[in-house]
């Protein structure tokens, strides 16, 4: 996604142009107290952007068509809208990061280090109030010879991220860190999170989504493609609670990356963790990958054995999910405190409230009319409003992400 926005060919007023880092920063801290609005003219600005401190009046923050960005920094600043940035690596490490902030709005905005050794992410750190909407990420940092995310979150609170898109990405992660409070991840896509060629650190890094910590989280209403060998395309680790996943279509394959199939869609704790996710509640999504890893055969949903000794209540509700393979009964049977109206096309079912069976889809992961193991099958109790779609569900709902018909 390129940077879009032409120049008012009339100066409106509070607006200012610049041309280049320095005028940029000056018209910022002339900004501070009165708001206004930076037009960032055509060209290239090496040079750092800084917003600091500043007053209530908005500040918004527009690049031309033609103007890009290696970074710029909003630190311990409040009440700013940036979009329409290119922020790309001028052969450095770049984008923007976000500290110590609250009500930033973030929107049409494009990051990549395509064909560079650079970097080009987002970073939110200590913020609050936080949106990223519809925005592209792509190639944040393939040549980087460390771990690069392409969205890393350090504990940001009360954050929106919806409507972007994520994809091709080599050794790195697309979401990737700690949450705080009330965090949304909604109608997102996600593609192709692949592997370099080396054997190191940064290769094992493409999970689609890589979560340590939060509290009150909603991941709904997102299509995730393929990640290559990372743990997950949806990783939750640690004490990442009150967690509702929902609605979420998981593919299996990707026709731009052959023979490329996510060893799981969903994690939930592992092994080691100290402090498993609590009350995390899984629901309504159709989850197509999952291939065998090792010597574990293939499964779609993994749990940590160790929710065994959790109590009832801290332990995940899985309902209403499509779900491909669920060939390890370790990782999977008896694990839940709530485990019901889900199909499986291969594995074990763990209970009669499950069933196996095909769930008979086209190729885009819809229900047909020979879905009849999912339509109107869900428990409605468990089941969202609406499908991945916006379809109303009605009184009798079906499994999986999707209504049928769907669309």
């Amino acid at each position: 996604m390129a940077a879009a926005t032409a120049v008012p060919s009339v100066a409106l007023a509070g607006t200012r142009y610049v041309r280049n880092a320095a005028g940029f920063n000056r018209a910022a801290a002339l900004d501070a107290a009165s708001g206004g609005r930076i037009v960032l003219l055509p060209g290239r600005y090496r040079d750092p952007l800084t917003v600091g401190r500043r007053s209530t009046p908005q500040l918004t923050i527009v690049g031309a068509r033609g103007a890009v960005v290696q970074s710029m920094a909003l630190t311990g600043t409040r009440n700013v809208t940036v979009s329409h940035v290119a922020f790309r690596s001028l052969g450095g490490l770049g984008g923007l990061a976000v500290s110590g902030s609250r009500a930033i709005t973030l929107s049409h905005l494009s990051f990549s280090a395509l064909g560079t050794r650079g970097r080009s992410n987002l970073i939110l750190q200590q913020s609050r109030h936080v949106r990223v909407l519809d925005s592209n990420f792509s190639h944040c940092g393939d040549r980087l010879p460390r771990p690069v995310f392409c969205l890393a979150l350090r504990v940001p609170s009360r954050t929106t991220i919806a409507g972007n898109t994520f994809h091709d990405c080599i050794g790195c992660d697309f979401v990737h860190g700690n949450l705080g409070r009330s965090t949304v991840i909604h109608e997102n896509r996600f593609a192709r999170a692949l592997a370099c060629p080396q054997a190191t650190l940064k290769c094992q890094h493409d999970d689609l989504i890589e979560l340590f910590s939060a509290k009150g989280l909603s991941i709904s209403d997102n299509r995730f493609g393929v990640s290559q060998h990372g743990g997950a395309q949806l990783y939750l680790s640690g004490p990442v609670d009150h967690v509702r996943v929902a609605n979420n279509l998981f593919r299996r394959t990707d026709p731009r990356a052959p023979g490329v199939v996510p060893v799981h869609g969903i994690v939930v704790g592992t092994l080691v963790d100290r402090r498993l996710p609590r009350k995390v509640v899984i629901v309504n999504n159709t989850i197509l990958s999952g291939k065998r890893k090792g010597s574990h055969p293939p499964t779609s949903i993994r749990l940590s054995p160790r929710y065994h000794l959790a109590l009832g209540i801290n332990r995940p509700v899985i309902a209403n999910n499509v779900i491909a393979r669920q060939d390890v009964p370790i990782f999977a049977c008896g694990l839940a405190r709530v485990s019901l109206r889900n199909v499986i096309s291969s594995g074990f079912a763990c209970t009669t409230k499950n069933q196996i069976g095909p769930a008979n889809l086209n190729a885009l992961g819809h229900p047909t009319a020979a879905s009849t193991l999912l339509i109107n099958r869900a428990s409605p109790r468990y089941a969202p409003r609406r499908d991945i779609t916006g379809r109303l569900r009605g009184l009798w709902p079906d499994i999986g992400c999707f209504e049928y018909p769907v669309d």
